[in-house]
């Protein structure tokens, strides 16, 4: 910790030194708007230091590829308030409702995510009202759990991967649009907008990063998806079919919003059901899944299947206590018939029995050709002498 310490302390004293010897001396960036002079310190790769737990932190800035992000054209102070001290105290996180201070097209009002954050904190993924926060908060993901501040794609456009249109296209974009910084950055956001911004493997990696950790899924009363790995639709996500369906196929399908994900208990909820036909069905989308469903059909499981993934999910949330892993737990045990029960039991006895059937014939072959290796040499020595 001394080590940790004394090194913070030196790149720290380091970043001071060069700030204070630049005092009065502009640094500009053609690529950053970087009106807070940010930069004079945050260029340089080394800059960072240890935190009281020991972790590198690291606070370097690549001016060209902030300023490819989506949020390259923003001042650092827009987002990073309250660091007009050098060096910087009292730090607090970026809170992503703060206004931006860019006039928003549609209102030519003050942009902000605001509005998107308010519906994430009444989702199950929002950690509920200051005064009554959910338990075990720190589960929870923030903002920048999923999102990052991704780079524009290149200029490949909306219809493919044809760079040459894009080209065109912008070139007419500029005839009308003079300022051409202006333009290319519109037609960024505008074209990365139209593109799947993940595969439906990283969606489900990105789901699954929270979704499959049991332990975590029980505190809160959630059932693991362990066993959507065992599923047709992964198959699909698995071996790359284009219109495979990932997580936000079912639980985010045309109209809804993965900042506003709700229980599926809750009427809004596509997972409610009755909305499950639809969501299955889901007709008017650019992916077409299920359009002939019936309700028999859209009453199915999907991540866990029968008696067994039900009694697991029993099991795993049974250490727990509170009002949703009380209500999980009963409509587990509701869900397992007595019939049920019964071909679970004997399904289970059938595989111990093939376990000790294939265990026994493998291990009896593995005598026999140790009793045939003994007699082979017993003939080989006899003919010997």
């Amino acid at each position: 910790m001394k080590l940790n310490a004394l090194r913070a302390g030196m790149v720290f004293t380091s970043a001071v030194f060069i700030c204070l010897l630049a005092v009065g001396i502009s640094h500009g960036s053609d690529a950053v708007a970087d009106t807070g002079n940010c930069l004079l310190c945050h260029r340089y790769p080394s800059i960072g230091r240890y935190d009281e737990e020991g972790t590198k932190r690291v606070f370097y800035v690549n001016d060209k590829k902030f300023a490819a992000s989506v949020h390259g054209k923003l001042a650092c102070k827009n987002c990073h308030v309250g660091l007009d001290k050098i060096p910087h105290t009292d730090v607090k996180k970026v809170d992503c409702a703060t206004k931006c201070h860019l006039k928003e097209p549609s209102t030519n009002q003050e942009f902000s995510h605001a509005n998107m954050v308010g519906k994430f904190e009444a989702s199950v993924h929002g950690k509920g009202p200051a005064e009554n926060p959910k338990p075990f908060a720190e589960d929870l993901p923030t903002c920048k759990y999923c999102h990052d501040n991704r780079m524009y794609n290149p200029f490949q456009g909306m219809w493919g991967s044809s760079e040459a249109l894009s080209n065109e296209t912008l070139t007419r974009c500029i005839g009308c649009h003079t300022k051409e910084d202006w333009a290319k950055n519109f037609y960024s956001h505008f074209t990365h907008r139209m593109r799947q911004r993940r595969t439906h493997a990283e969606v489900v990696k990105l789901c699954t990063s929270c979704h499959e950790d049991s332990e975590k899924m029980a505190r809160h009363g959630v059932e693991s998806i362990e066993t959507f790995k065992d599923t047709f639709h992964w198959n699909l996500v698995r071996y790359g079919v284009k219109n495979a369906p990932d997580c936000i196929s079912c639980h985010v399908p045309l109209g809804y919003s993965t900042h506003d994900i709700r229980p599926r208990e809750d009427p809004v909820s596509p997972l409610h059901i009755f909305n499950r036909i639809k969501t299955c069905s889901n007709q008017g989308g650019m992916q077409v899944c299920h359009p002939g469903a019936t309700a028999q059909f859209a009453g199915g499981r999907v991540h866990a299947y029968g008696t067994k993934a039900q009694m697991l999910v029993g099991n795993r949330i049974s250490d727990y206590q509170g009002v949703e892993t009380a209500r999980l737990l009963k409509r587990a045990e509701a869900d397992i018939s007595p019939e049920d029960l019964f071909h679970f039991t004997v399904l289970k006895i059938i595989k111990i029995v093939y376990k000790i059937l294939i265990g026994g014939t493998i291990l009896f072959m593995g005598f026999h050709q140790w009793l045939d290796f003994l007699a082979a040499r017993r003939k080989q020595k006899q003919l010997k002498g």
